[in-house]
Formats: C-alpha cells, structure tokens, sequence
C-alpha cells in the first residue's frame, strides 16, 4: 500500500516521536547530545537524506563507544538508511550508506567485540539497506504499471469508439452516398428532383466530415484525459507538475504529439530526478513556428549531478519521430541545473472561411 504524499510529514513526526520515547524510556542515552544527534536528524531525513545519515551515523558511533545499548541505539541510523537507500544520486545511495554502515559497524566492534558489535550491526544495517532500495524498485515499477495500464485503458476506449462510428454511422452514411450516386447516374430525374438529390448527398457528406471531425476531436479528448491522469500518477508519487498550458495554439494534429511530449517529459523527471522535482510547461507562438517547452527543475539542494543528463530513451525518440512526421523539431537536453524538453511546430495559419458548393462568395 502507498502512502500518499499528504500523510509523510504527520507519519514521519510520529516516527520521530516514538523513537525519542523509546530513547527516553529504555536508558539508551549516555550522553545527551549524542542521543539529540542521533534522533533529531530523522526529521529532515527525507529531505536532506546525506547529511542526516551522516549527522546519525557519526552519532551514533559516538555513542557506542561509550557503551550505549545496542538494540535501540541502531534505530535511528536504520531508518536514515532505509531513506537514503531510495535516494536518487549513487553518492547518497552507496557511498553515505556504505560509510555510515562500516563506521558503525567499526565501533560497533571495537566496543562489543566483532561478532555481538559489529557483524549484528553489519547484518542489521545492511539487511535495511537492501529493503530501502527494493523498495525504490517497486514503488518505480508500480507507477509505470499505473501508467502504462491508463495508456492501454484509453486506447482500448478509442478503438471501441472508432468501430462503433465506423461500423454504423459512417458505414450507413457510405452506403447512402454510394447509392445517390448510383440513383444520378441511371435514373431519369427531374430539375427539382436533381436538386433534392444534390441537397441530400451534400447533408450526407457533411454528416460524414462531421462524423471524422468528432472523432478526431475525441483522440484529442482522451489524449488530454490520458495526460490529466499520468500527471495525477505523478503528483502522487512526489512531483511538482504544474498544469499544462492551453494547446489550442497548435495545429489539430500536434496536440496529441504534445499532450503525449508532456506525460514522457513528466515522467522522465521523476524518474530521473526523484520526488520534489518541478516540473512546468509552456507555450510560445511567433510567426512561423510555436514552440512547447517543457523543463524539470530538481528540488532545492539536490541539482542534477554533472555528467548524469539522462539521454533520450525510447520514449523521446519517438516522440522525436513523430515530431518531425509533422514538420516539426524536438530536442532535448542540460539547461543549468534543469533539463529541457522543446519541440517547434509549424504555426497554423489563420482559418479560411469555407466555400458553397457553388464557389467562392463574391
């Protein structure tokens, strides 16, 4: 089960309270400092995974060497390495959990001797490690089962609604138009009944337009209503996702491109970036081209390691494909401390008016 996102601080402060009690209550503090060190860090500990591990784990090696109780005094540096094992840097992932488990495992065995000091702290310590970044993978793989199950629901709701307009309205309305023309050319007709016949066959090929219009216009509906779900997975799970901006600025056939640009990039930056990430988009149109531009900026304090850009997967060279299926550009890449996603498409020219069947309106 998830816990939602709105639950972690009231969640964490209870933690904390329980852990202090428990220092409290079981006489593991010696040193009173060392107690506040090891147990006030957990409240930012998801925050700022690194240092709190570091501030505990010092700590609490401190402490055990003065011949703290083991059983509690561990507590605090297991739950700060369960948090930093989901970190998305390797530095916090291995290398402050890595040294924060020698460190205790170090004194541990210096105090009470290499089997009771340090391989229970080891085993412990590591065994909360593994479970910190099992963790991490499932949470990861469940959210992309969520979101590939809501991809295949809407296109399951698409080809249902695509037969049924093909099946009955626009296949009725193809057999009329067939058979009025049919009618023209072999029957013998009046002026009048010519011009009722015309009247009917241009009523049955507007209702034909209007029949792939609405179905056009209802990809664009699931296409919005896919992303609106995705971005609510994402929500969830710890990204700061503004509100896409209005796509109506694009042509008809870019939005679905667009709306599908705005889910990869979203997830791209959760994925790469870890909770907390914003992520905003936006729209700007000039002449020729209108350009979306969507950009994930990680949370204070944790920029995006140098050298560790994600290249384009699948996902965007796809989309890349598709971009350029329709006159556009993508591309994608560092910007600071952020990574940007943009795609130009070519800016649709004003409406014309349409035009009578008998030609253009003087």
């Amino acid at each position: 089960m998830q816990v939602r996102g709105h639950w972690r601080p009231a969640l964490d402060a209870v933690l904390f309270a329980l852990v202090a009690v428990l220092f409290a209550l079981s006489g593991t503090a010696i040193s009173v400092p060392l107690a506040v060190a090891q147990v006030l860090p957990l409240l930012v500990r998801r925050r700022y995974p690194g240092p709190a591990l570091a501030v505990i784990a010092v700590a609490t090696s401190a402490h055990s060497l003065l011949g703290m109780a083991r059983a509690v005094g561990y507590l605090p540096v297991a739950l700060a390495v369960y948090s930093a094992a989901t970190h998305r840097s390797p530095w916090v992932r291995w290398g402050a959990c890595g040294g924060a488990v020698v460190l205790v495992t170090v004194t541990g065995a210096i105090r009470h001797g290499p089997v009771e000091g340090g391989l229970l702290a080891a085993v412990a310590l590591i065994v909360t490690w593994l479970a910190g970044a099992e963790r991490a993978v499932i949470a990861q793989l469940r959210l992309e089962r969520h979101l590939a199950d809501q991809a295949a629901a809407t296109a399951r709701s698409r080809e249902r609604l695509a037969r049924r307009l093909h099946d009955s309205l626009a296949h009725t309305m193809t057999v009329m138009l067939v058979q009025g023309e049919a009618l023209r050319a072999t029957a013998r007709l009046t002026t009048e009944d010519e011009e009722r016949l015309a009247l009917v066959l241009q009523a049955g090929r507007t209702a034909l337009a209007d029949v792939r219009v609405a179905l056009a216009e209802e990809t664009q509906r699931d296409a919005a209503a896919a992303l609106d779900g995705r971005l609510a997975a994402l929500r969830e799970a710890g990204l700061r996702a503004a509100d896409p901006p209005g796509l109506d600025a694009l042509p008809p056939v870019a939005r679905e491109v667009a709306y599908r640009l705005i889910g990869e990039a979203a997830t791209n930056a959760l994925r790469h970036d870890g909770p907390g990430t914003r992520l905003t988009a936006e729209l700007i149109r000039a002449a020729e081209r209108t350009s979306l531009r969507v950009t994930s900026t990680p949370r204070a304090g944790h920029p995006r390691p140098a050298g560790r850009a994600p290249a384009g997967g699948f996902g965007l060279s796809s989309l890349a494909d598709d971009v350029t299926a329709i006159g556009g550009t993508l591309t994608y890449g560092p910007a600071g401390g952020s990574w940007t996603v943009r795609a130009d498409f070519p800016t649709p020219g004003p409406p014309h008016p349409a035009e009578p069947p008998g030609g253009p309106t003087p």
